[in-house]
């Protein structure tokens, strides 16, 4: 290992052939100052080509001086040239309004494209005044640029955009703070991951952000999880979809809120990475955020047709056209015209066109327009003397003729910046090759500690030796001085000028009170400069210098205070391209060559730190990039397998393999990523396992993903139990003794654990990652259970996941396992008591966690199957409604889209809207749920649109009682056999036949089907279900059918299971119920019972406005007043049934019964 120092900088000592007195005189030449970086905030690395503009040098008086007379070039500023065609492209975009609108700007390094983006909103910002004269008020720009170095960084290409941040545009984002958090709710802490620096103006207690920091070193115990495998893997592509969307309403809040509009511009995306691409798409593809104006630049010789630029650019035009968005256009910057190349540089030098054209001749030949290479031109001439201020003439001149100025221009335009840099002293060299191998911008603090290691903290430094106070002042100042000078000749950008306050600033060696800035950030002014400045490294001394590089910022990345996670990609960077160039040296004997380059300790190390890396990645669902840093950390391991899984190395192989799995599962090759999973669950076999369950279950949760994923639930469940019994949750074979172990597990629940409200306000939130994982695979199996209806097995998970719930506190699926428990006690073990407390419990929870996310599945379970039974229908329909917005919201899809299911379905049978309202409520949905990829929640939307067309005369048949139309054919196989949808397909069958009154087809469907709708699957359709069979089998009972005793006898049982459900408070079902006992009555030829209960029967529907039960009501009623010859009453109550139904909105049904009350 060597020091920073130590290294020979040959490049120097080869170029330095003037004397010191010329070399001062040359930089003299050159020096440039500059004031425009500030104006916008720090500029990135292509900026400084159109934007590194000077002040002109004022006497005492504050009166311009002679313009050059110091030396130095003053390029000018006040004009941007050449680009007033693109200009006015841009400006008739911005006057359109149209929203967002997209300006892609492409062209070489150095055309103009920053300066060019800078100058639209200097204009535009300069011009506006207020709203009452027609006019936009000033712009709020944000900007960010993608940096070569930073390819694997998820969210580095947007994640600059709130790192300088005026005081007028924090009022507003602090302004937008409430709004954020009551719609994302712990989802917005979400956005701090990409965005850290909005923490000033959006934090609040329940948006702190969320740690993405952990321990290097592996932990001693064994069982220990990587923070960063905990979640199951399919809750990891949720949680991306989350993250996307969480950002997404971010500017939508903030374009919309805003009182200005909104520019981003976001520059060099040809080195865009994967998870800012994609969030650009969605920003720029959505048609509900406005006042957007969006500048995309990038670099057109580097972006070719396998591009992922390529690709995303034609995805997002494509995806704007569909939506019907205008508004985009992609420009083409060329080089500059020769006319407006001599005119910047006559004005630059005060010159007139015709007096500068020998020299923009001579320089147009060579930089064919580029503008950064034509300043560079222009500066190299001066250091060559050939270009000169003349102190008599006061004004600038050369002696040579155009081809000889043409001839000290070099062709490799570049090595005029390489020679710029090489007349500069070595200190600052090293200073500037230093910077070029961490990021475009940095901060002095991280140089200053690169450059003198012996400044890490006591227990990161590499060294013994301890500086002094005033030693590390006097080491930060000198650096601080260089990197002015290095601002002063035009190769940084200076951090933007702030007044000193007194504050505690900590330093790397401990903390003082100072009046030092906290931050020096400077930036490279161009990505060219940091490029040159780089290449200075000697070849011989690269690999060198980056190892020192990457050591120093591996152990300054540990530090809690002031390690940053991009220290850990450029160290990981730095030292995998070392490592690799260590491999591929040729010898003889390659293996002892590796060893003897890469000890076993070095290997472990770096292994270690990849392994960081990966974890940082997955953090933010960045699945390839953690993919990539896995696989060098895998190669850095034991390839012997004792070895591999010994102490030394089983903590970090594990977690390695572990995450390369859940990378793999995410981005959809489930071949690989089972091949991961078995590397660590391969280590269980034999008997001595070298990995225990716990130590295993990252990858055992990818595994039974993969499997589920192939279709073969079974086998995923049997995997989920295999795992659980490790956990001592033992499920018995035997149904009987299964059946005992529910009884008594409920038992135990109700007395010891059953939660309280008061219980719940105390309960922690668990951060034991192995119980959270614990009760989430509870959650997971009990899912399976419920779909393979294991009615019990459900049931035991669903108790197992209540007592861990009150031993430990909560998680994110804590709610939607006590509204499933709610569910069991209620439809189960009848017990209506208990059973609303814990759904309420449930909603409680949710509200308390704030996760949008989560919410939806105990709002729509706790409400449709278990509140909507003891409290009035319609009082459900807004958490329905908050479901579907929760799961839109925050990216749970299918949640949302069972909120909808859940929302049309009650509103047919509240009545709370007509059914022509209801028809276009359901049109709205199929549609959408479409959209979203959710063809079962689709196809059971389609059999209630298909009732409600038949019901108002839409259907597209002549018959009422096929469900055949617009919405659905229920002759296909998918309503006919196939499960689950053939379940809810028969009580909406059941329930057209009665309501057209084919009671013969209605009785025959009830007895074929019998009890195989699950009492614990859709809520109150269980309970009408019922009604919808009773009747027509109580009717069909007082024909001359045969089977009239077999109707009557399954008639009575489901009188006497709703008989028990209205006693226990079942209030929605007191009117269906009366009408059963009317049938009843009627069947036993008791006609003053049956008259009193229809009477009873209609009264209750038309009090809770239920007007298609009453019109059903009166029809029924009608037909036995009918068959007990009382035709007026008939007639009378036949009248009363068309008026409730027309009310309704059934149209066809109002008509047949016109037709019927004509034969009376």
């Amino acid at each position: 290992m060597i020091m920073l120092a130590d290294l020979e900088v040959r490049s120097v000592a080869t170029a330095m052939t003037t004397t010191e007195e010329e070399s001062k005189s040359d930089r003299r030449w050159c020096e440039n100052g500059d004031d425009r970086y500030g104006e916008y905030g720090v500029i990135g690395a292509d900026q400084a080509d159109e934007s590194h503009l000077d002040d002109r040098l004022l006497d005492e008086d504050g009166e311009e001086d002679d313009f050059g007379a110091d030396g130095r070039i003053h390029f000018a500023k006040d004009k941007l040239y050449g680009r007033d065609e693109e200009l006015a492209q841009c400006q008739e975009l911005f006057d359109a309004n149209e929203s967002p609108a997209v300006v892609f700007l492409a062209g070489y390094s150095g055309s103009g494209k920053s300066r060019m983006v800078e100058e639209f909103v200097h204009l535009n910002s300069s011009t506006m005044k207020d709203d009452k004269s027609g006019r936009r008020p000033p712009i709020l720009f944000l900007r960010s640029k993608s940096d070569s170095a930073d390819g694997n960084v998820p969210f580095s290409s947007i994640g600059g955009l709130f790192d300088n941040i005026d005081k007028s545009a924090s009022v507003e984002f602090m302004d937008m703070r409430d709004v954020i958090q009551e719609t994302l709710g712990t989802d917005a802490r979400l956005l701090l991951k990409v965005f850290p620096k909005l923490e000033t103006f959006l934090n609040n207690d329940s948006m702190k952000r969320p740690s993405m920091r952990a321990s290097f070193s592996s932990g001693s115990d064994s069982a220990s999880i990587s923070s960063s495998v905990v979640l199951s893997s399919g809750k990891q592509k949720d949680t991306k979809k989350r993250l996307m969307l969480a950002l997404q309403f971010f500017f939508r809040t903030l374009s919309s809120r805003s009182k200005r509009p909104l520019v981003l511009f976001l520059d060099d995306l040809q080195w865009v990475d994967g998870l800012s691409m994609e969030l650009i798409q969605s920003i720029l593809t959505d048609n509900m955020i406005p006042n957007l104006f969006f500048f995309g630049g990038y670099r057109s010789n580097e972006v070719g047709e396998d591009h992922i630029l390529t690709k995303s650019l034609q995805d997002i035009m494509d995806k704007r056209d569909e939506k019907g968005l205008n508004g985009d256009i992609c420009i083409e910057l060329k080089d500059l015209r020769q006319e407006a190349v001599g005119q910047f540089i006559a004005d630059s030098l005060r010159l007139s066109y015709d007096e500068a054209l020998p020299l923009t001749n001579a320089i147009f030949t060579k930089t064919l327009g580029n503008p950064f290479f034509t300043r560079q031109a222009l500066e190299h001439l001066v250091r060559k003397n050939a270009l000169y201020y003349d102190n008599i003439t006061f004004r600038w001149d050369w002696k040579l003729q155009e081809k000889e100025l043409r001839d000290l221009i070099s062709d490799d335009l570049l090595e005029m910046v390489k020679a710029k840099i090489e007349h500069m002293e070595p200190k600052l060299q090293e200073v500037l090759m230093t910077a070029a191998c961490t990021r475009t911008k940095f901060d002095a603090e991280t140089i200053l500690v690169l450059l003198h290691p012996k400044l890490l903290r006591k227990r990161q430094a590499l060294s013994d030796m301890r500086p002094s106070e005033e030693e590390y002042k006097e080491e930060k100042k000198s650096l601080i001085d260089l990197l002015n000078q290095a601002v002063v000749e035009g190769l940084l950008v200076a951090p933007q000028a702030e007044k000193p306050t007194r504050t505690t600033v900590r330093y790397s060696i401990g903390v003082f009170e100072s009046y030092e800035d906290t931050e020096e950030e400077y930036a490279f002014a161009h990505d060219k400069i940091q490029e040159t400045a780089r290449s200075l490294i000697c070849d011989g001394d690269e690999f060198q210098f980056l190892e020192r590089v990457g050591n120093i910022l591996y152990q300054r990345a540990q530090c809690p205070l002031y390690g940053e996670d991009w220290m850990v990609f450029t160290a990981c960077e730095h030292l995998n391209r070392v490592s690799v160039q260590y491999k591929t040296v040729p010898s003889e004997k390659e293996e002892e060559t590796k060893a003897d380059s890469l000890e076993k300790e070095k290997q472990s190390r770096l292994a270690t730190l990849n392994l960081r890396a990966a974890e940082l990645s997955i953090d933010v669902l960045a699945f390839p990039a953690a993919l990539d840093f896995c696989e060098h950390g895998i190669e850095y391991l034991p390839t012997d397998d004792e070895e591999l899984w010994s102490e030394k190395y089983k903590d970090t192989a594990l977690n390695l393999f572990s995450i390369a799995a859940q990378a793999k599962y995410g981005v959809g090759d489930n071949t690989a990523a089972e091949r991961y999973c078995n590397h660590v669950l391969g280590q269980r076999m034999g008997d001595n396992p070298k990995v225990t369950m716990i130590e295993a279950l990252p990858a055992f949760q990818v595994f039974v993903d993969i499997v589920g994923d192939r279709g073969d639930k079974h086998t995923a469940l049997v995997l989920c139990m295999e795992i659980l019994s490790e956990f001592g949750i033992r499920v018995p074979k035997n149904t009987r003794r299964l059946r005992a172990k529910v009884w008594w597990s409920l038992k135990k629940i109700r007395k010891r654990y059953l939660p309280t409200e008061e219980s719940v306000q105390s309960m922690p939130q668990v951060m034991d990652a192995v119980v959270v994982y614990k009760m989430e695979l509870i959650q997971k199996a009990s899912s399976m259970a419920y779909s393979a209806e294991k009615t019990y097995l459900y049931m035991l998970l669903n108790c197992e996941s209540v007592k861990l719930i009150s031993k430990h506190g909560l998680t994110d699926t804590s709610a939607a396992s006590i509204a499933s428990f709610a569910n069991v006690l209620m439809h189960v073990y009848d017990d209506f008591k208990t059973s609303p407390q814990l759904a309420e419990l449930a909603i409680l929870i949710a509200d308390r966690q704030q996760s949008k996310f989560n919410e939806t599945q105990p709002l729509n379970t706790a409400n449709h199957n278990v509140l909507g039974w003891v409290r009035p229908i319609s009082s459900t329909l807004k958490y329905h409604q908050r479901a579907y917005e929760s799961g839109i919201a925050s990216g749970n899809v299918n949640g949302g889209m069972v909120g909808i299911w859940f929302y049309v379905q009650t509103h047919l049978f509240c009545c709370s809207i007509t059914l022509p309202e209801l028809e276009g409520k359901l049109r709205e949905g199929v549609a959408e749920m479409r959209k979203m990829n959710q063809e079962f929640m689709a196809g059971c939307a389609c059999i209630v649109w298909q009732v409600v067309l038949n019901l108002i005369g839409k259907s597209g048949n002549p018959g009422t009682t096929k469900l055949i139309g617009e919405a659905m054919d229920e002759s296909i196989e998918l309503y006919q056999q196939k499960m689950p949808t053939k379940v809810i397909y028969g009580p909406w069958k059941s329930m057209v036949l009665l309501f057209f009154g084919d009671f013969e087809a209605a009785a025959e469907d009830a007895m074929r089907r019998g009890d195989e709708f699950p009492k614990l699957a859709v809520g109150m359709m269980h309970g009408f279900e019922a009604v919808f069979r009773a009747i027509p089998l109580f009717i069909m009972s007082r024909s001359d059918n045969a089977q009239r005793t077999k109707y009557k006898k399954e008639a009575m049982k489901l009188l006497r299971r709703v008989r028990t459900w209205v006693k226990k408070g079942c209030i929605n079902l007191i009117g269906p119920y009366q009408l059963i006992e009317a049938e009843y009555a009627a069947s036993q030829k008791n006609a003053n019972l049956a008259l009193s209960y229809f009477e009873m029967a209609i009264s209750s529907f038309r009090k809770g406005s239920f007007h298609q039960f009453s019109g059903l009501a009166c029809e029924l009623y009608s037909d036995f007043l009918s068959e007990i010859g009382d035709s007026k009453g008939s007639k009378i109550y036949l009248q009363g049934a068309i008026d409730d139904y027309r009310r309704w909105g059934a149209a066809r049904k109002v008509d047949f019964l016109k037709h019927k009350v004509a034969h009376i």
